[in-house]
């Protein structure tokens, strides 16, 4: 097996490092060769002795040796010509590019299917944590209704420090940005779309359907503030960033939002900067995944483990329908709160001061929002 990884950033030379340190093991695993060949990056880089660094990534895809190209250089435009050309030319492909898979992967998809070639993509979904491989592999013999979970380690990690050390969201996220957790791009993390990409390529994955991104709600955790923190640890609950995809009776049902989860739930449970998945099936019943969620060599692990698949015969095919039945998920329990009371059914009743804090019975959101009219309030999800 030949390799050529695009992108020498940290998890490019994480996956490298990897893949030289455990050439011997990963040979005995599969029976055959590993080599890294080239490392493609437009900036220098000190790479392990024997491979080629080359700044044009055509080096990689033209050189007939190649068996494997990663690519790891992030964006929807370079990536996606990488990734295109690769397949055309008949070699796999692993990426961990969640952004560009969520939104091209229709067509990315279908190139490696007619290319009889495989695109591997765990590292795009739970970093480290094995979630993909499992949902297409290990769970074939079950239907699978529900997968949801905290698919973003940089708002699990904010509300974490919003609860434990007492601070305000501002607050929060500048310590999460000092310590290189928020993306560059800071609404990739804190409106959801980071976690909204990795749910649609959850839901394709386990439903095996395609759709059009723009058609998942999401929100994100920009309203959520300390005080509705603290009411909802007073109800029993902790305020989550929840993505979830679900199959409903005519269509599927996908979002992102804050979400008062129950403080003995195992999701309730799961902070600082870790993910969680749960999948709901019709034999396995719930499986959870849990772990870390991003880092150079928790990344890379998922991206040795796709090249290391590639040794395989067995090919990955997406004959998958086309859906526009896609709907937000708006029949729930609801956190409210208000300065003045509400005519709702509830479970849970909490006044302090002017606060009137209702955990309400399921309801659909339009209802809710009908009777809370034009007065102020601050409206969660509660799972």
């Amino acid at each position: 097996m030949i390799i050529g990884v695009v992108g020498l950033g940290t998890v490019g030379f994480g996956t490298v490092d990897i893949l030289v340190k455990e050439k011997a093991r990963l040979e005995k695993e599969i029976g055959e060769e590993v080599k890294v060949k080239y490392g493609c990056s437009l900036e220098d880089v000190d790479l392990p002795e024997g491979i080629i660094y080359t700044r044009d990534f055509n080096d990689i895809i033209n050189d007939e040796e190649v068996d494997v190209v990663v690519e790891l250089i992030g964006g929807v435009t370079i990536a996606k010509k990488i990734i295109l050309e690769a397949l055309k030319k008949g070699k796999h492909v692993v990426t961990a590019n969640k952004a560009l898979l969520a939104h091209d992967g229709e067509e990315l998809f279908k190139c490696a299917t007619e290319n009889n070639v495989n695109l591997y993509y765990e590292a795009a979904v739970g970093g480290g944590i094995p979630v993909v491989v499992p949902a297409k592999e290990s769970l074939i013999a079950n239907n699978i209704y529900k997968i949801e979970g905290i698919l973003n380690g940089t708002t699990n990690f904010i509300l974490t420090l919003m609860e434990k050390e007492n601070l305000d969201f501002n607050e929060a996220l500048t310590i999460a940005d000092d310590q290189g957790f928020v993306e560059a791009d800071a609404s990739l993390d804190l409106d959801g779309y980071d976690a909204a990409h990795k749910i649609k390529l959850l839901a394709m994955n386990a439903f095996h359907i395609f759709f059009d991104f723009d058609k998942i709600q999401l929100e994100g955790i920009r309203n959520v503030t300390k005080k509705d923190m603290d009411y909802a640890k007073k109800l029993g609950y902790r305020i989550k960033l929840i993505a979830q995809a679900k199959k409903l009776e005519h269509g599927y049902g996908l979002d992102v939002a804050p979400t008062l989860v129950p403080i003995n739930d195992i999701v309730g449970n799961v902070m600082e900067a870790y993910n969680v998945v749960e999948i709901t099936s019709d034999y396995l019943e719930n499986v959870l995944f849990y772990g870390k969620g991003a880092g150079r060599y928790v990344t890379a692990s998922a991206v040795v483990s796709d090249i290391i698949k590639c040794h395989d015969d067995k090919k990955w095919t997406y004959h998958y329908e086309h859906t526009d039945e896609i709907y937000p998920i708006t029949y729930s329990s609801y956190y409210i709160r208000t300065n003045k009371p509400i005519d709702v059914d509830y479970d849970q009743y909490l006044t302090l001061g002017n606060d009137h804090i209702y955990i309400t019975r399921a309801y659909e959101k339009d209802e809710l929002l009908n009777k809370l009219g034009d007065q102020e309030y601050h409206l969660f999800k509660v799972r």
